[in-house]
């Protein structure tokens, strides 16, 4: 019985060895992996809908659809982005800017593809659809990619392609203050504040703060209660104190305070602006002529 048992019982050990080997490694022989099972390896996937927005050089711009196309450069693939850019400048039209770049992980994707990109003047006021597009290679992934505006030394916004996480979009931030800034202790000539916004951008000249800093800007109008002729407002004759104590004057690239309030009566339209180092957290006070007990407060939270 013995002889009949001993070859079987070895061919059991040798085949559950057998079949233990091939069930490691890549999964050839599993009766469970995609080879058993007849399933394909799921596609890359070609195409995504952003629907993000970000502020930048006096645009809003809403990202949506991002693909990869053939590239204009050989046999090579680009992503074609399209956006809606909205010139937010009251005045001046303009182009939207083309520094912008790529991310996935560590790899960085910078030369534009040319002929694809569609980045043409829009009107101030108006908006209309545009393409970016940036040249990409064989380690790209659409669903891990970061699109990245500005340079370096500029605030850049940031906006992954999947996902709320890393999104920075510079939305700007409305500020709650009304009040008075009195230019003497008569209060016979005084600004009014009706309101105040802290932004990465400044919307009139397509301008963009540098790294670290944001705009703090103050919109006021001017009376004059008095018979006198001369009440101009000017930027140099306005000061921002910081929560730290500091002393600001306005930014030249930015404000545009000069205003004049003719005898009895107000004139609008000013508009001061601060460069202060971001984010703008705080108590602020601003003050004409330096007159501090006719200063105004201006809480940032």
């Amino acid at each position: 019985m013995s002889r009949l048992r001993f070859p079987a019982v070895t061919a059991a050990i040798v085949l559950a060895l057998t079949g233990c080997a091939a069930g490691t490694g890549s999964g050839e022989g599993d009766p469970t992996g995609p080879a058993a099972s007849g399933s394909p390896a799921p596609a890359a996937v070609t195409e995504i809908q952003i629907n993000k927005s970000y502020w930048y050089a006096g645009f809003k711009v809403t990202v949506g659809t991002a693909r990869i196309v053939a590239s204009s450069f050989g046999e090579g693939k680009a992503v074609a982005i399209e956006a809606v850019f909205q010139n937010l400048s009251p005045e001046y039209p303009r182009s939207p800017t083309s520094d912008i770049a790529l991310t996935v992980g560590d790899r960085t994707y910078a030369e534009l593809d040319n002929p694809l990109s569609k980045l043409t003047e829009v009107p101030a006021q108006r908006s209309q659809p545009g393409v970016y597009a940036v040249t990409v290679d064989e380690h790209f992934v659409l669903t891990e990619a970061v699109l990245v505006v500005g340079k370096p030394t500029l605030r850049q916004a940031t906006v992954p392609f999947n996902g709320p996480d890393g999104l920075i979009p510079l939305e700007p931030k409305p500020v709650s203050i009304t009040g008075k800034v009195l230019r003497e202790k008569t209060g016979s000539v005084f600004m009014t504040v009706s309101e105040a916004e802290v932004r990465a951008d400044e919307p009139l000249l397509h301008g963009q703060a540098p790294t670290g800093q944001e705009y703090l800007r103050v919109t006021f109008t001017a009376t004059n209660n008095t018979d006198a002729g001369f009440a101009w407002v000017f930027d140099r004759d306005l000061h921002l104190r910081m929560p730290d104590g500091t002393s600001l004057a306005t930014a030249d690239n930015c404000s545009r305070a000069q205003i004049y309030p003719a005898p009895h009566a107000t004139a609008t339209g000013g508009l001061a602006c601060f460069l202060v180092p971001a984010p703008a957290t705080g108590s602020y006070v601003l003050s004409w002529d330096r007159f501090d007990k006719g200063a105004l407060a201006i809480a940032v939270d």
